[in-house]
């Protein structure tokens, strides 16, 4: 999925972000840029296609959004405006509950829900990398979608501020922890 874009020791920001070629896509974790894969596979996309159909479909009536990538989730630490912000993310899909997190053109702060689809490529960015990312910024859930496998990891964040174990699907309903009413069936997420 990704990989390091620089041997370069320059640590990039929003604000180096937005000056970068538009012909590629990119990430910045912690400081470093990544370069995103050029295109997701045919499976990817049914994936994501599928997910994000269901999850809409059971957020219907609740206030919060659910989006796709491309869209771009900043999240800064605490002493980071959003210019200066050294973490820029692409999650697969994303669940958003608060209104004021949204701009024109991004999300400022943690979503409540991530998804992401393991790259074959570079599965250490969603098992290593973003696991660690996410849940020091909070978000409350945290998906890793491997349709090699055909299974699911789901991370909840507890009281104490750390995800539990994830517990794994892969041939039984999963249901959402922070969402109750999304509730999908393994085969129609990787059928």
């Amino acid at each position: 999925m990704s990989t390091p874009a620089s041997k370069i020791q320059k640590q990039y920001s929003y604000r180096d972000y937005k000056r970068l070629p538009t012909d590629k896509k990119y990430e910045i974790l912690s400081g470093v840029l990544y370069a995103l894969a050029p295109s997701p596979s045919t499976q990817h996309q049914r994936i994501l296609g599928n997910l994000f159909f269901s999850i809409k479909t059971h957020l219907k009536e609740n206030r919060c959004e659910v989006f796709c990538a491309p869209y771009d989730v900043l999240l800064p630490d605490a002493d980071e405006d959003a210019e200066s912000t050294k973490t820029v993310v692409q999650p697969d899909i994303m669940v958003i509950c608060g209104k004021s997190k949204l701009t024109e053109k991004h999300c400022i702060g943690a979503p409540d829900f991530i998804i992401e689809i393991v790259s074959p490529s570079a599965p250490s960015m969603d098992y290593v990398k973003k696991l660690q990312l996410y849940e020091k910024h909070k978000v409350k859930e945290y998906w890793i979608v491997n349709y090699l496998r055909q299974d699911i990891m789901v991370y909840q964040l507890q009281e104490d501020g750390e995800y539990s174990a994830p517990e794994t699907y892969s041939d039984r309903e999963i249901t959402s922890g922070t969402f109750q009413n999304i509730k999908m069936y393994m085969q129609d997420i990787f059928g």
